[in-house]
């Protein structure tokens, strides 16, 4: 895999492009997503299954879908759909935007669609007529509702069920509301047989993405038992969906191919001793391949003393750019992308907003370290999945900040190619969403 992160001669480097020259080039507060990462991410994973898919010997194959939820910005649902071998969607809305997709890219029309969360009947309506129209389309069950409802449509249509699994990555929850109990599960496989429906996917969700070898094979294991028992029950099963939950890189270095090696041979060997046969497996990785490919990039504005540590002002709001780490306590880089040559001092960083809340620094050493110079720059690296609809990209922000100019770079036959996707945002655009006379 790519390493994405470099530092030379003071500067940092991320996917090959200098971090302080994008930020004079196009000014700050500012975005940037490089799709070409999304593709590198995806590919790569694939390819590491296929070889390992060699190297084990394993009859099935593996189907690389993106989970459009964790990034649902044109560009970037579209490159991911080009390069993965289908979408995954989580509500009416997000079918509705996948077909979109598909209509534009006919010559895509057999990628699979794998309908997750739970379905109020329009968006059951909607997976019925995709069917009808001749998509490859699966519907993973999620309430025994969902199979009533669909079983009276007497249609073929192909279904999975999700199972409800407690988290194991974090043990102060001891329930999540997803997928069926065991006696639900039973009914289905029990009553399926009286339906037209097609039983051919057993599906649970890997919570996280720091794979933890023991933990990752104990949900497995507790799941891969109802793909046993129900392959042995109706051929037409085929998929094992193990969700999301692919290990992110640290800053580009992890073995992917020791982890897809060691899912397709315990996969092979519990098919073995349960003599059943190897299933297609199923990802649905959204974090995994839209994270790293978008930065947030500020100048810092002023400095300000108040205490053991000066406080570095940079010109928009941590808060806005990321929402995802402050709320869930997931992990973005932030570092300094210039001057990295100089002397570095103990600070914290601040957004330019009244909020005491709007802050950054290392929790467990109390700062920050950042160059002593008049210039700085910091970069927030790995803010592609989930900041956008987390913090209502398009609308207005804390403090009336504006929304950051946001460019996507892409390399197409050889050539680089920018587009400025929305400029800075005015005080006009602010009106307009407020609905102010101006």
């Amino acid at each position: 895999m790519k390493k994405l992160i470099e530092e030379k001669d003071g500067k940092l480097y991320y996917n090959g492009y200098c971090l302080v020259d994008l930020a004079k080039r196009f000014g700050t507060p500012l975005t940037i997503t490089f799709l070409d990462v999304i593709k590198e991410r995806i590919l790569s994973l694939k390819d590491a299954f296929l070889k390992s898919k060699n190297e084990v010997n394993y009859d099935g194959n593996f189907y690389y879908l993106n989970a459009n939820k964790a990034n649902y910005g044109k560009d970037e649902i579209e490159s991911a759909f080009i390069y993965s071998d289908g979408l995954e969607t989580s509500s009416f809305y997000d079918l509705v935007l996948s077909l979109k997709m598909y209509e534009k890219y006919p010559e895509f029309k057999d990628k699979l669609i794998v309908c997750n969360g739970l379905k109020p009947d329009d968006y059951l309506d909607a997976i019925a007529l995709a069917h009808s129209k001749g998509y490859n389309i699966i519907t993973i069950i999620d309430d025994i509702y969902e199979y009533e409802y669909l079983k009276k449509k007497d249609i073929n249509l192909r279904i999975g069920f999700r199972i409800h699994l407690s988290s194991l990555y974090e043990p102060e929850v001891k329930d999540d509301r997803f997928g069926l109990m065991d006696d639900e599960i039973n009914y289905i496989l029990d009553d399926v047989k009286n339906t037209k429906l097609i039983l051919d996917t057993i599906h649970y969700h890997q919570r996280g993405f720091d794979f933890e070898e023991d933990k990752f094979f104990k949900n497995f294991d507790i799941a891969f038992a109802y793909y046993i028992k129900a392959k042995k029950l109706y051929d037409s099963v085929k998929y094992f969906d193990f969700g999301g939950g692919t290990p992110l890189p640290i800053e580009g270095e992890y073995d992917y191919d020791a982890y897809t090696k060691a899912i397709l041979a315990h996969v092979k060997d519990l098919c073995i001793k349960n003599d059943v046969k190897q299933p297609d497996l199923i990802g649905e990785n959204g974090k995994y391949s839209q994270k790293d490919s978008t930065v947030n990039i500020y100048k810092v504005v002023g400095t300000k003393n108040t205490g053991q540590y000066p406080w570095y002002i940079v010109d928009s709001s941590l808060l806005i750019a990321m929402p995802e780490m402050y709320a869930l306590g997931e992990p973005i880089l932030v570092k300094p992308i210039n001057n990295l040559n100089e002397k570095m001092v103990e600070a914290r960083l601040a957004g330019i907003t009244c909020d005491c809340d709007d802050v950054y620094f290392d929790k467990e050493k109390g700062y920050f370290l950042i160059p002593e110079c008049d210039d700085d720059y910091i970069a927030l690296l790995g803010t592609g999945s989930y900041q956008n609809s987390m913090n209502g990209k398009g609308g207005v922000h804390h403090c009336m900040l504006p929304e950051e100019k946001d460019v996507i770079i892409y390399n197409k036959n050889g050539t680089e190619l920018v587009k400025v996707r929305k400029e800075l945002q005015t005080i006009e655009n602010i009106y307009d969403l407020l609905n102010i006379k101006h």
